[in-house]
């Protein structure tokens, strides 16, 4: 769960149509980064990153490929939302605050004094080793991390399991793209594009804590957008001005201004609460009484919350008016992040049994749905973006979202 007790959300257009986007993007150097975009994406996430890792850059391939012992290791979250890292051998695993990596903190919560294996895996292929961590895993993009990881059984070996080059959250991290499950984007991606294009290159796509486009990459040649394809760079948030920073070795791109179809304000939901609409029809007996025809029952989620405008910390206020709500129209699908940071799909608690269990790398039941994304449709028809004070500070909004 999510500790958190104010955390940042977001809302995201979903269901959007890429096709007509040019499928030359861009360029690095001689090489053209080049896709046929689908017409249906679940959201910002899916499009660029497919909600998963390319081969080789998931923490598990990380992990054993830092290893000089074992030879199977494995990490997942559990069913009460801890990171769970196994083995083949025995181990014991601590954060590593020595680190030189630029933003080091313990993403995974281990933390810092050692932890030994105990056990086997519950979780994929069944380890005979296997330690819990005893915190929760940070919601939010990911930057870098280093453990320490050393043998207590058969030997003395150590190493360090290190990750730099950002990720969009602990998540998609541990997964490795192309699993085939209900949340992997089997069509194109912007990521999986630009890998191919590049020959394997690491390079990566991302929405960061802010609804800005991140790409992070290491040994390849700058970005050149296409004069065909500025409709999709704009849409990404992208200028074409844009100067790249760098950390841990990794050139840092950052898109100028919010993605269109992402909003994501500076201040927690102010309210979020659940109404329910009980659809029938009724007639009444000529003896007295009634009869009922159900239709059905549909949940909503009533959020209230505050948008940045000109005087605060950031200005959303246009990006919502001109950009944002053109994709989340009255009936248009919309995914809320209840906390942003936290990509699984929010499941309640009584749906959790012997097939389902309450927290993996789909789901999560955390306050028994108060947390994961909320997958709707938009049932809010308008928005008057009145000032409360004198100051163009922030507005508040207010959305309804009928859950799927």
């Amino acid at each position: 769960m999510n500790t958190n007790p104010a955390p940042n959300f977001a809302l995201l257009a979903s269901d959007i149509d890429f096709s007509s986007y040019n499928a030359k993007p861009f360029s690095r150097g001689a090489t053209a980064t080049t896709d046929t975009w689908t017409s249906s994406y679940e959201d910002m996430i899916s499009f660029l990153n497919g909600r998963g890792m390319a081969s080789g850059k998931d923490l598990a391939a990380i992990l054993l490929a830092s290893s000089n012992f074992g030879t199977a290791w494995y990490i997942d979250i559990d069913e009460n939302d801890k990171i769970e890292i196994s083995s083949d051998v025995a181990f014991k695993i601590q954060y590593n605050s020595s680190t030189t990596l630029d933003n080091p903190s313990d993403v995974l919560g281990y933390g810092h004094g050692f932890t030994n294996s105990s056990g086997a895996s519950s979780l994929g292929p069944k380890l005979a080793n296997s330690i819990a961590a005893t915190a929760q895993w940070e919601r939010g993009m990911v930057k870098d991390f280093s453990y320490k990881i050393v043998q207590t059984s058969g030997g003395s070996a150590e190493f360090f399991f290190n990750f730099s080059g950002r990720a969009q959250d602990v998540v998609i991290a541990i997964r490795s793209r192309g699993s085939a499950d209900i949340d992997d984007t089997a069509s194109a991606t912007l990521e999986g594009a630009d890998v191919s294009a590049n020959s394997g290159g690491d390079t990566r796509w991302m929405i960061d804590d802010s609804g800005h486009v991140v790409n992070t990459s290491i040994g390849l040649t700058a970005i050149t957008w296409n004069a065909n394809a500025l409709e999709l760079r704009n849409f990404l948030g992208f200028t074409g001005s844009e100067s790249s920073s760098t950390e841990n070795g990794y050139t840092i791109l950052k898109a100028t201004h919010p993605c269109t179809s992402v909003l994501v304000p500076s201040r927690p939901y102010q309210n979020n609460h659940l109404k329910v609409d009980n659809v029938s029809q009724s007639r009444r007996k000529i003896g007295g009484g009634y009869t009922s025809n159900f239709i059905g029952s549909y949940i909503s989620s009533e959020l209230g919350f505050d948008l940045d405008a000109r005087l605060d910390e950031i200005d959303l206020y246009r990006h919502f008016t001109d950009r944002f709500i053109s994709y989340v129209s009255d009936g248009e699908r919309i995914n809320f992040y209840q906390v942003w940071g936290d990509s699984r799909r929010a499941l309640i608690t009584a749906d959790v049994n012997n097939l389902q269990v309450a927290h993996n790398l789909i789901y999560t039941s955390s306050r028994n749905g108060y947390e994961g994304r909320i997958r709707g449709s938009m049932i809010t028809k308008a928005f008057d973006l009145i000032y409360p004070t004198r100051l163009r500070r922030r507005v508040p909004v207010r959305v309804r979202i009928e859950h799927l």
